[in-house]
C-alpha cells in the first residue's frame, strides 16, 4: 500500500510538471497517467471505465450541447441592443460583466467567451479603446458567475462526479447560490474600478499588422511575356518553398485564398508571399517569370480579409508543426504570423508548433472565412453583416430549453433529465440537429474528464491521498479547523493556477475527502472550499481555458494577470472561507 501511495503521488506531480510545461498534449498526459496506474494495479479497469458512465460527465456534454443550440437560436443582433456604441468604457465594462456573468450561472462559461470576444473586440475598435481594458474582465466575470450554480462550470460537475462515486451526498442549489452570487457581485465591482487602473492600453495585434502589413507580405505580380503564364502553381514551383508560402492571388476583382496548386496563372495576377521577405526577394532575382510592382498595393489592403483566431486548450493543433497540419486546407487561410504571450514569435512560421493560447492571424478570401467556433480553432474577427436577433416567438426554443434547465439547477427536476430535454426541445424546433452535437462532443474533454476521475480515485484508492492529509494535519496542528480547510483552499488554488481547473479539484477531492473524516467535520464545506478554490484561477492565464483564450486577442502578458487578478484573489479567499465558517458554522 505504501509503494502505491508513493508511486501516485509521484505519477501526480509529474502530470502537474508535464502540464505546466506543456510538455504533452493535455488529453494525452491524463490519458497516459492513468495508464500506467492501471499497469500497477492501482486502479482497476472497471473504475476506470466508470467515468464514462458517470451521470455528471454526461451532463457536462448535455449542457455543451444545449448552449451551441441556445446561442444559435438567440442570434447575435441583441448584443449592440444591450452595449450602445454610446456608453463610456467603465459602463460598458460594467453592463457587459453583469451581463455575462449572469449568462455563465446557466451556460457553460468557455462557449459565452468564445462568442463575446468578437463583439466586446468591434465595440472597443469603434469606440477608439483598447481591447486590453475590456477582455480579462470579460473572462474573470464568466469565471465569477460560473459559481452561482452547479452547472455555470465543469469544474462544479466534475467534483459532483467524484462525489457520486463514493455516494455521497450531492453538492445542490444552495450549495452555490449564496456564496457564488457574493462573489460574484464583489468581484465584478472590484473589476469595474480596478480593470481601468491596472490593466494595460496595448495596440491591438491586428493594427499593428496593417500598419506594417509590408513586413509580412511581399506583392509580385506575373509581367507580360512571364514563362509562368499558364502554368499551375505547382508546375511553376511556388508550392513547396522554403520559408515562404504564397498565400493569396488577386485577378482584377476576384481574391483566390487559400491557393489550389492546381490554380493556373495568367498573366497581370498579383501573388502575395508570406513569410521571411528577404526569401522572398531572393525567389525575385532568381529571374522565374514574376516581377515586383512599381507601386504596391499592400498598404491599400482592402481585397484583404485580416482573421484572427485563438488556439484553444483542446485542440488537435497543439504541438503539432504549422508545415504539418495542412492548415491552409482545413481552415482556407494563409497564416500571417502567431502571436505568444504577447509577442510575436520569430523565426520560419512552418517549423513553429502550435500551443494552446496562440493567436493567430491569416489571410482568408471574402467567400472563405472560417466557421465562427470550432473545437480547434476559434475564430475571433467579425465577419459579415451582424445577425439579426430573433423575434420573440422566434426565441421560444431557446426560452423553453432555458426554463427547463433552470428547474433542473434547482434541484425541481433531476437536472440530467432537464438537460436531457432542453436537447429535445431544441431538437424538435429544429434548431438543433444530430451534425451539430457531433460538433459539440470533444473527444479530448471526455478523456481529460474520464482520466481525472481515475487520477481521483487512484489518490483514495492508494492511501497517498490520506498520507498528504497526514502531511497537512501536521502542519496545521493545534490550530481549529477553519485554518485546516483554509490551507486545503490554498493548495488547490495554487495547484489550479498551474494546470487545469478539472485536473485540480480531481486531485484535491479525495484529500478534502479524507481531511473531513479525520477531523470528524461534516463533508460539505470541504468540497464547497475545493470547488470554489479550483474555479479561481484569476492569477494566470494557464488554469482557466477563458484566460488563455482573451491572452492573444487582447495582447496580455502573463503579468497583466497577476497584477489585475492577486488582489482580487485575495478578496475571493477572504469572502469564501468568511462563508463558509459563518453559512456552515465550522467547529
Amino acid at each position: 500500500m505504501y509503494f502505491s501511495a508513493i508511486l501516485t503521488i509521484a505519477l501526480v506531480g509529474l502530470l502537474v510538471i508535464v502540464l505546466y510545461n506543456d510538455l504533452m498534449r493535455t488529453a494525452f498526459a491524463f490519458l497516459a497517467t492513468a495508464f500506467l496506474l492501471l499497469i500497477f494495479q492501482v486502479i482497476k479497469p472497471e473504475e476506470f471505465l466508470a467515468g464514462l458512465a458517470n451521470k455528471q460527465i454526461i451532463v457536462i456534454f448535455l449542457l455543451i450541447g444545449l448552449t451551441a443550440g441556445i446561442q444559435k437560436n438567440i442570434g447575435t443582433g441583441f448584443f449592440f441592443k444591450l452595449f450602445s456604441r454610446k456608453l463610456n468604457p467603465g459602463v460598458f465594462r460594467f453592463r457587459m460583466m453583469v451581463f455575462v456573468s449572469g449568462l455563465s450561472a446557466i451556460l457553460n462559461n468557455t462557449p459565452i467567451v468564445a462568442f463575446m470576444i468578437p463583439y466586446v473586440k468591434e465595440w472597443a475598435a469603434k469606440n477608439k479603446f483598447p481591447a486590453s481594458k475590456f477582455l480579462i474582465p470579460l473572462s474573470y466575470a464568466t469565471i465569477l458567475g460560473g459559481m452561482i450554480t452547479v452547472v455555470g462550470t465543469s469544474t462544479n460537475l466534475v467534483l459532483n462526479g467524484l462525489i457520486s462515486q463514493y455516494g455521497l451526498p450531492l453538492l445542490g442549489f444552495k450549495d452555490f447560490i449564496f456564496l457564488g452570487a457574493l462573489v460574484a457581485v464583489i468581484g465584478v465591482i472590484y473589476l469595474a474600478v480596478a480593470s481601468h487602473y491596472l490593466l494595460p492600453d496595448r495596440e491591438e495585434n491586428k493594427s499593428e499588422i496593417i500598419e506594417h502589413l509590408n513586413e509580412y507580405v511581399v506583392e509580385t505580380f506575373v509581367p507580360k511575356g512571364s514563362k509562368m503564364i499558364g502554368l499551375s502553381v505547382k508546375e511553376a514551383g511556388l508550392r513547396k518553398l522554403k520559408e515562404i508560402f504564397l498565400a493569396e492571388i488577386s485577378r482584377g476583382n476576384k481574391e483566390i485564398t487559400p491557393v489550389s496548386p492546381k490554380e493556373i496563372l495568367l498573366e497581370g495576377d498579383k501573388l502575395f508571399f508570406t513569410g521571411n521577405t528577404k526569401a522572398i526577394l531572393s525567389l525575385i532575382k532568381d529571374e522565374n517569370g514574376l516581377s515586383l510592382p512599381e507601386q504596391s498595393h499592400v498598404f491599400q489592403n482592402d481585397f484583404f480579409q485580416l482573421t484572427e483566431a485563438v488556439v484553444p486548450a483542446t485542440s488537435s493543433l497543439i504541438g503539432e508543426k504549422v508545415k504539418d497540419s495542412d492548415f491552409r486546407k482545413r481552415y482556407q487561410g494563409s497564416i500571417l504570423s502567431i502571436h505568444r504571450n504577447g509577442e510575436k514569435l520569430k523565426g520560419n512560421i512552418g517549423e513553429t508548433k502550435f500551443q494552446a493560447g496562440d493567436l493567430i492571424l491569416m489571410l482568408t478570401g471574402q467567400e472563405n472565412r472560417p466557421n465562427g467556433h470550432l473545437k480547434d480553432l476559434i475564430i475571433i474577427t467579425l465577419g459579415g453583416e451582424i445577425q439579426q436577433a430573433k423575434t420573440k416567438v422566434g426565441k421560444l426554443p431557446s426560452l423553453l430549453a432555458i426554463t427547463v434547465l433552470l428547474l433542473g439547477i434547482t434541484g425541481a427536476i433531476d437536472l440530467f433529465m432537464a438537460a436531457f430535454s432542453g436537447i429535445i426541445i431544441l431538437y424538435l424546433f429544429k434548431v438543433l440537429n444530430l451534425a451539430t452535437l457531433r460538433k459539440a462532443v470533444d473527444l479530448d474533454l471526455l478523456l481529460i474528464l474520464v482520466s481525472s476521475l481515475a487520477i481521483g480515485v487512484a489518490l483514495k484508492n492508494s492511501g497517498a491521498a490520506n498520507i498528504l492529509v497526514e502531511w497537512l494535519l501536521q502542519v496545521s496542528h493545534g490550530l481549529d479547523t477553519l485554518f485546516a480547510l483554509g490551507l486545503l483552499f490554498f493548495i488547490t488554488l495554487i495547484l489550479t493556477s498551474l494546470i487545469t481547473n478539472a485536473a485540480a479539484v480531481s486531485i484535491m477531492f479525495p484529500i478534502a475527502l479524507e481531511m473531513g473524516q479525520q477531523l470528524d467535520q461534516p463533508l460539505t464545506p470541504f468540497f464547497v472550499a475545493i470547488a470554489f478554490a479550483a474555479s479561481g484561477d484569476f492569477m494566470t492565464p494557464i488554469g482557466y481555458q477563458t484566460n488563455l483564450m482573451v491572452m492573444g486577442p487582447g495582447n496580455y502578458k502573463f503579468k497583466d494577470y497577476f497584477k489585475l487578478g492577486l488582489p482580487l484573489t485575495i478578496i475571493y479567499t477572504v469572502t469564501v472561507l468568511g462563508f463558509i465558517n459563518w453559512y456552515y458554522a465550522i467547529t
